[in-house]
């Protein structure tokens, strides 16, 4: 179980996660949910090491733990909305060079990772992009899920995974993330669209006002549709 306690980030004035508790059910995969702005990014960020917090704790399973230690690193998977991919480097370089940071041995590497191309569909790009900046968006957004799985973490924090991808992409990846936690893998993802999170979701943490609130998928409100007056506003193109 991961827990947030008493979380609190701010940049300069600006309080983002106010003293925020939380709870991740392990095995599930949860979704992160809220308006823009209410700091989903910020919480993954922090969970995976690169925003620590102000004040507050986070634990695993009950125990404490600081997550920009190497320790932790090797314990999560991390997709980032920007697919943090390295300028320059091929699709295989990147197996290779989060194999060594992940302390895999080089056949482990190789074994993972061609079953990890094979998984997430990716023989094309690297049959046809020399290197990996260089695909397409969908391509790309899908190397970062692979790589994430690589060092087979205990958790897997995912910001907008699905962005980038087409319909039957999306459908492969909910796929997968649920197969993955049905054999117990801890997934904690952000994803607009309301649809798929909830076709791939358990459970929702909620982020409104710098606080949580946490429920069953199906207990999800639904915001209503906010359609602004475009005859007051655009009245140049009525």
């Amino acid at each position: 179980m991961l827990e947030v306690r008493g979380f609190v980030k701010r940049f300069g004035s600006r309080t983002v996660l106010d003293h925020l508790d939380a709870v991740v059910d392990e095995g599930r995969v949860t979704a992160l949910v809220g308006p823009n702005g209410s700091g989903k990014s910020t919480l993954l960020k922090a969970l995976w090491g690169e925003a620590p917090a102000d004040s507050g704790k986070l634990l695993w399973r009950g125990e404490p733990f600081d997550a920009r230690s190497t320790a932790w690193k090797r314990q999560v998977g991390a997709v980032p909305d920007d697919d943090a991919l390295i300028e320059g480097l091929s699709i295989g370089g990147h197996f290779a060079l989060c194999g060594g940071l992940s302390g895999l041995s080089p056949a482990t590497v190789e074994d993972r990772s061609e079953r990890l191309v094979r998984l997430f569909a990716l023989e094309d790009a690297m049959a046809t992009t020399r290197m990996a900046d260089e695909a397409s968006r969908g391509n790309r957004k899908r190397l970062a899920c692979a790589l994430a799985l690589l060092g087979e973490p205990e958790l897997l924090l995912m910001d907008e995974p699905f962005s980038g991808l087409d319909a039957e992409r999306a459908a492969a990846l909910t796929s997968i993330l649920r197969a993955l936690a049905s054999r117990g893998l801890t997934i904690l993802l952000s994803c607009h669209d309301d649809g798929i999170t909830r076709r791939v979701a358990d459970r929702f943490l909620l982020l409104r006002d710098g606080k949580a609130v946490t429920g069953q998928i199906g207990e999800l409100p639904r915001g209503p549709a906010t359609v602004p007056d475009t005859e007051d506003l655009l009245p140049w193109l009525g």
